[in-house]
C-alpha cells in the first residue's frame, strides 16, 4: 500500500478573529433569501405582500377603509394607499440596519406582521437586483425620498443615500371596477425600481411575465378575500387587470390600535414587553422619570378604569411604582412581573372569539362567485372557540381558566369544467387561498394539522379535491398568538398556554 507523504510545515497560522457588521445581513442575495425566507424568483410576491400589509395597517390605524393600488411594470413594483402617510422619522428608523424597528414585535395580538424586518428587507432589494440603477422611491406627507442602498466592500457596512425633495399637490388616484369608481388621495407611495430588462424582471430571467402575473394576481385576490373593507386594484404593465371594491367599508375587526388583552400574554411575552418599554425609556434618557405601572396597565383591554387598575396594583404590590423599577442589575424582577400578570388576568375578562372579527359568509360568497364559482356549489363554515366554564376553588373563589380566542373560517366553491387558460392561470385548476390574521399568505402555512402530520393539501386530496380539480378553497385563521417555523411564514405554529401546538 502506498502512503502519501504529508509535507512538513515549519510555519504556524495564527488566525485573526474578524468582526463583520450585521448590516450585511441585508445586502446580498443569499442574506436576503435568509431574511425573507423566499428565493429570488418569489421576491415580487414578497414586495407586494409586505407593502400591502403595511398599507392596510396604516389605513386601519387612521380609521379609514383601505384603498390600495398595486402597479407592476418592466421597471418596478409600486403600492399606493389612502393612509395618513409614512412619517419621515419612521422611514429613517427603517434605514438603520443595525437595529430592528417594529411597533408589533413586542406586543401579543392578532396582527398582520410581527417580525419587524419587512421594510428592511425591501430597501436593499433593488440594489441586490440591480447594483447600478436599483433604488426605492417613497412619497409621503409632502416629501419625496429617493433612496439608494449599497455596501462598502471593505468595511462591509451599509451605505445609504437619501435625497429628499418637496412634492406638489398630493396625488389623486382612482380605481374602478366598471361599476364603482373610488377616488382617493395618496397617503404613501412606495416603489422599488430597477433598469428595464427586455428578457423579463431581474428576479429570474427563466420566468416570463405570465408566470409572475399568475402569482401576483392570486396574492391580490387573497387580500381581497380576507378583507371585506379593502378596495384594491392591480395594474399590470399599463393595463388594469382587476379591481376589487370593498363589500363592507365599515367592517369591524380587532385593530392594531386596539388595546391588547392580558389573557393573550404568557410570562415570557409580558417580560418582553416590559423590557422593551424600559429599554426605550433608557434610550430616550428618561432615567427615573418613565412610565408608571398604572399607565402601563391603562393600555390593556379591561383595565382602562382607574378602580380596576388600583385593585391590580394592590394585588401585585406595585402602587405608585414605575416600570423601570421592575428591573435591577440588568435583570427583570420575574417574581413581581408574575404577580402583576396574574392580577391583570384575574381582574379582566378574556376577549371573546367574535371580538377578533368575522370575515363572514356574505363576503366570502360574493368574492368566490366573482371568481367564477357556481352559486349552488358555495359552502361556508366557521368555528369560534368558546371560553371554558369558570371553576370555583376550595375557598369559593372563581378561577378563570386561560383562554385564547380563535376564529377559523373556510369557504368552498366549484367552477365550470370547461378548460380555460388566462395569462398563465388554468382557471379549472384548484386554487387555495390561505390567510392568517387578514393577511394573504404567499405559501400555504397550514402545513401540519395536529397529530396527523398532514396539511391542508393532503386533506383536500383525501376529499377528492386534488390539484387539477376546478375548485376554490379558502381558509382563514384569526388568533392573537401565532408564530412560524421560518421567516418565510411557510409553516404556522399556534402557541397555546405554556406550550406550542400545531395548527388545528
Amino acid at each position: 500500500m502506498l502512503h502519501a507523504k504529508v509535507p512538513k510545515c515549519n510555519h504556524r497560522l495564527d488566525r485573526t478573529t474578524f468582526s463583520t457588521s450585521r448590516e450585511m445581513d441585508f445586502f446580498s442575495k443569499k442574506e436576503l433569501i435568509n431574511q425573507t425566507g423566499h428565493d429570488c424568483f418569489e421576491w415580487p410576491l414578497v414586495i407586494v405582500k409586505e407593502l400591502v400589509d403595511n398599507a392596510i395597517d396604516a389605513s386601519e390605524e387612521a380609521s379609514v377603509a383601505p384603498i390600495i393600488q398595486v402597479c407592476c411594470d418592466s421597471t418596478g413594483i409600486s403600492v399606493a394607499d389612502n393612509g395618513p402617510g409614512l412619517p419621515e422619522t419612521a422611514l429613517i428608523g427603517q434605514l438603520d440596519f443595525k437595529v430592528r424597528v417594529s411597533s408589533r414585535e413586542a406586543y401579543v395580538s392578532p396582527c398582520r406582521g410581527a417580525q419587524g424586518n419587512a421594510l428592511k428587507t425591501l430597501f436593499p432589494m433593488p440594489y441586490v437586483l440591480d447594483p447600478k440603477h436599483g433604488k426605492v422611491i417613497v412619497e409621503a406627507q409632502g416629501s419625496r425620498h429617493t433612496i439608494s442602498c449599497g455596501a462598502d466592500p471593505l468595511s462591509q457596512r451599509a451605505i445609504i443615500n437619501r435625497d429628499k425633495s418637496k412634492l406638489g399637490k398630493s396625488k389623486k388616484l382612482q380605481i374602478s371596477n366598471g361599476k364603482e369608481n373610488l377616488g382617493f388621495s395618496c397617503g404613501t407611495f412606495f416603489r422599488l425600481e430597477w433598469e428595464p430588462n427586455p428578457n423579463g424582471w431581474p428576479f429570474d430571467p427563466d420566468y416570463d411575465f405570465d408566470f409572475w402575473f399568475s402569482y401576483v394576481s392570486n396574492l391580490i385576490d387573497g387580500f381581497a378575500l380576507f378583507n371585506p373593507h379593502l378596495s384594491i386594484e392591480l395594474n399590470w404593465f399599463g393595463q388594469k387587470h382587476k379591481c376589487w371594491i370593498a363589500t363592507d367599508k365599515k367592517w369591524k375587526k380587532w385593530l392594531p390600535s386596539d388595546p391588547t388583552s392580558p389573557h393573550w400574554y404568557m410570562q415570557t411575552n409580558i417580560e418582553r414587553l416590559i423590557g422593551a418599554y424600559i429599554t426605550h425609556e433608557r434610550d430616550a434618557g428618561l432615567n427615573g422619570d418613565g412610565k408608571l405601572v398604572n399607565d402601563f396597565l391603562a393600555e390593556f383591554d379591561g383595565l382602562t378604569g382607574s378602580a380596576k387598575r388600583s385593585r391590580v396594583l394592590g394585588d401585585a404590590g406595585l402602587k405608585r411604582m414605575r416600570l423601570s423599577e421592575l428591573a435591577a442589575d440588568g435583570k427583570l424582577d420575574t417574581d413581581r412581573i408574575t404577580k402583576l400578570l396574574a392580577a391583570m388576568q384575574r381582574h379582566t375578562r378574556p376577549v371573546k372569539s367574535q371580538g377578533l372579527g368575522l370575515i363572514g359568509e356574505d363576503h366570502f360568497k360574493a368574492r368566490i362567485l366573482e371568481m367564477g364559482c357556481l352559486p349552488e356549489s358555495f359552502q361556508y363554515e366557521k368555528e369560534l372557540d368558546k371560553p371554558p366554564k369558570v371553576k370555583t376553588d376550595e375557598n369559593g373563589e372563581d378561577q378563570k381558566p386561560r383562554f385564547l380566542p380563535c376564529v377559523v373560517e373556510s369557504a368552498f366553491g366549484w367552477r365550470r369544467e370547461k378548460s380555460e387558460e388566462r395569462r398563465g392561470i388554468f382557471v379549472d385548476r384548484r386554487r387555495i387561498f390561505a390567510g392568517v390574521n387578514w393577511s394573504a399568505a404567499i405559501k400555504n402555512p397550514f402545513r401540519n394539522f395536529g397529530s396527523t402530520g398532514e396539511g391542508l393539501e393532503a386533506d383536500l386530496n383525501k376529499l377528492k379535491a386534488g390539484g387539477y380539480e376546478p375548485i376554490i378553497f379558502a381558509l382563514h385563521l384569526a388568533h392573537p398568538r401565532v408564530s412560524y417555523t421560518d421567516r418565510g411564514k411557510s409553516a404556522l405554529v399556534i402557541e397555546g398556554d405554556g406550550a406550542e401546538e400545531d395548527a388545528r
